[in-house]
């Protein structure tokens, strides 16, 4: 029998997908075991929570997330440890803040010996560990641990670019050839390649293929595929990503055994390029409240910034359709009975104060605040949590449900409503630091400070802009719009006192002796 390939299934499963008729039971499911649920976590690559209608955004970008809310639990002011995907994921995996485990410089990793603090190696063999990863330096961060995976795609999986000749020659260390190709061969963040030669030469390959398949099928009537343009590494069609989500599931529930599926997918990410059809939405001439440009920042024009910001939602709302037809695949099979299904993000998205994008010094909500939504097994009604959480707390609430041991060095704490209490007086930190060596203490960065209605933004080591302190009360002033760190001096002088305390016990281990 010739092999059913991955292209071969998403050629069919678009009309799947869409809502064609299908039987009652296509997965053979595993056994409801409470102990050892499977869990699925859907992670999409700088989804800001500020952008969806779920967390009260005029613009209807996300209805099927919002139904999805419906049977899930929704944490309301869930922040994440850094603002752009190296220190963000690496706090979501390791449940550590950025100032400890230390992949803050782009494309880092995170330190040899918090390694294997993360739910790979953490579940053990009695799960089936599944990984598959759009962004190499998420997928460098799981390579850490690639011997604790089971099944780890390429990053090029279900992409024009299926499979590489990097990836094979370094299949046994992932994080390596994770390096190779961003850093060598083809740059995830532009257009420039270590290889002049080779990446130019990989460039032409994928073009070429584009458009042969192009001429040769109807398969791109609503436009080039997400990602082809501006240089990155695995050109993709949305719809043929969360088809392949689908796919994978399907397998793992095949298994009769209980799994850990961890999707990183790439879109919204930078550039906003969604189908054809979304061009439509969001004609509505929406105007956020202005807010004058930052002194760091490249001091962009509001039209642009609000030309990109209706691109951004756009993407959004071809997101939220293609999980919407994913989540509700799984319902129809069974799936939502016997899993935690998570979805989340890495970091958020900014359209203001003359800048656009992450990555850069500014720490402000929509960069920091992202969506977290946890279904778990057989949930059919919602809860909505409100104290403030942090993405490090995701890895102790996997080890908490599954009744593993939580590690002693892990920062985050059980999410409420899945085994922990609310404390809304909890310090939760946010760090970047890509300017700060991985192995001294940092004195270039810029670290928010949330505790309680208040957050507290401190710039170190920026020239012209060293030891500036930002205060903003959240509760009456969400967009951030008032800083009021020369007005409430009490308040700003004990936050950071305290939040001097905490950088003092973080440097602490890198202070050379």
């Amino acid at each position: 029998m010739a092999k059913f390939t991955r292209r071969d299934f998403l050629k069919i499963a678009g009309g799947y997908l869409a809502g064609a008729a299908l039987p009652n039971k296509l997965f053979s499911t595993a056994d409801n075991n409470t102990n050892s649920p499977n869990i699925i976590i859907i992670l999409c690559d700088a989804l800001s929570a500020r952008h969806l209608s779920l967390y009260g955004y005029p613009r209807s970008t996300t209805p099927h997330i919002d139904s999805f809310a419906g049977y899930s639990t929704v944490y309301h002011q869930h922040i994440s440890g850094g603002n752009f995907t190296t220190t963000g994921t690496a706090s979501f995996l390791t449940g550590m803040f950025g100032w400890k485990h230390r992949a803050i410089n782009q494309g880092g990793l995170v330190l040899p010996e918090f390694a294997s603090t993360n739910p790979y190696s953490l579940l053990g063999a009695d799960y089936f560990r599944f990984a598959f990863s759009q962004n190499p330096w998420s997928e460098r961060l799981v390579g850490q641990s690639y011997q604790d995976v089971d099944n780890f795609l390429p990053v090029t999986a279900y992409s024009l670019r299926e499979g590489n000749l990097v990836t094979g020659v370094f299949k046994n260390d992932r994080t390596l050839a994770s390096i190779a190709v961003d850093d060598f061969l083809f740059s995830l963040q532009g257009d420039m390649a270590g290889s002049s030669i080779l990446g130019s030469y990989y460039k032409e390959k994928i073009f070429s293929s584009f458009l042969k398949e192009r001429n040769d099928s109807p398969r791109y009537p609503n436009g080039i595929p997400e990602i082809l343009l501006g240089g990155y590494v695995a050109p993709y069609l949305n719809e043929d990503v969360y088809n392949g989500v689908y796919l994978e599931l399907s397998q793992l529930e095949e298994r009769h055994s209980p799994y850990f599926a961890f999707f990183h997918l790439f879109s919204p990410h930078f550039p906003y390029s969604p189908r054809s059809e979304y061009f439509r939405l969001f004609r509505d001439g929406y105007a956020p409240p202005q807010k004058n440009a930052h002194p760091l920042s490249p001091k962009l024009n509001e039209v642009f910034l609000r030309s990109q910001r209706t691109a951004y939602d756009r993407q959004i709302a071809q997101v939220d359709e293609e999980f919407g037809r994913l989540i509700n695949k799984l319902d129809r099979t069974g799936v939502l009975a016997n899993s935690y299904v998570i979805i989340t993000s890495d970091h958020g998205e900014l359209f203001e104060r003359g800048f656009v994008g992450h990555g850069f010094q500014f720490m402000y909500e929509p960069v920091l605040h992202i969506p977290l939504l946890v279904h778990a097994p057989g949930q059919v009604t919602r809860n909505d949590v409100y104290s403030p959480t942090s993405n490090v707390d995701v890895l102790p609430t996997l080890l908490h449900i599954t009744n593993r041991e939580i590690p002693s060095d892990v920062d985050g704490v059980v999410l409420p409503a899945l085994g922990g209490v609310e404390d809304p007086d909890r310090p939760i930190f946010s760090v970047y630091a890509v300017d700060n060596s991985v192995y001294g203490p940092l004195k270039k960065a810029v670290i928010a400070m949330r505790k309680g209605s208040y957050k507290l933004i401190a710039y170190l080591g920026y020239e012209n802009f060293d030891q500036v302190f930002e205060l903003y009360n959240l509760t009456v002033d969400p967009e951030e719009m008032f800083d009021l760190s020369n007005k409430e001096t009490e308040i700003l002088s004990k936050l950071k006192q305290e939040f001097y305390s905490h950088l003092e016990k973080a440097n602490q281990p890198f202070i050379k002796k």
